[in-house]
């Protein structure tokens, strides 16, 4: 999961916090803010869902709260939809607007995010929630995937691509070159699986890094090795 910062509550012409007179009207600002992903698979989405980490079903009257929207896919959106989540258990997930997500889990060829087994006890089993969740752990394997949730194929087209554009780069690496392996990261989404296969190019990491819009950098060393994000708990 990509941590994003979506920052303060937009304002008006004047200077005065906007308030949405439905929750959807965030939705430009929103992709304005941290991209037109999806904030816990990565994939790219044409029309994504204003997506309410504390659902409005239970938490009705954070239904218009800036501070309450991240950005869905349909699937993780279905998946995730009216879950009691609160105040009182929010702490039991991690949350891309608030941890440092990229440390709680790992990325590998064919399979679905994994959870960093260098995670004390307890974060591992907030990390285990956090891929439930969404379904973020179904892959070919899990008995509830179905043939509708096509992510982790996406996610091993992405990789495929990344691997194909890290080779090319070895063969001709120059300043052109890493501008369209970035293009096309871009348009390709999943932020963390490019990390992940240029885990040795600092540069190329610092350029996924600043083009995948609000990306936390805050989260990152000047090597991009991920540190711990500042009042998270990851």
């Amino acid at each position: 999961m990509r941590p994003v910062f979506r920052g303060d509550v937009p304002t008006d012409g004047q200077g005065k916090p906007v308030c949405f007179k439905k929750y959807g009207d965030a939705r430009n600002a929103l992709i304005g803010r941290i991209g037109d992903y999806c904030c816990y698979c990565e994939s790219p989405i044409q029309n994504p869902a204003v997506e309410h980490i504390q659902p409005k079903s239970h938490e009705p009257a954070l239904e218009k709260t800036w501070s309450n929207f991240l950005l869905a896919c349909p699937i993780c959106n279905s998946i995730k939809n009216d879950q009691p989540i609160n105040a009182a258990n929010l702490s039991d997930y991690f949350w891309a607007d608030t941890d440092n997500t990229l440390r709680g889990f790992f990325y590998e060829k064919d399979r679905a995010p994994q959870v960093h087994a260098s995670l004390t006890v307890a974060h591992q089993h907030i990390a285990r929630n956090t891929l439930a969740l969404t379904g973020l752990d179904r892959e070919p394997s899990h008995p509830l995937l179905t043939k509708k949730d096509r992510r982790w194929e996406k996610r091993r087209e992405a990789w495929a691509k990344a691997e194909r554009a890290k080779f090319n780069l070895s063969r001709q690496s120059s300043g052109p070159m890493r501008e369209q392996i970035i293009d096309t990261a871009v348009s390709t989404g999943f932020w963390s699986i490019w990390m992940t296969v240029f885990h040795d190019d600092p540069d190329m990491r610092q350029r996924f890094i600043k083009a995948f819009t609000g990306t936390s950098e805050d989260c990152f060393d000047r090597r991009t090795q991920p540190v711990a994000r500042p009042g998270g708990k990851l």
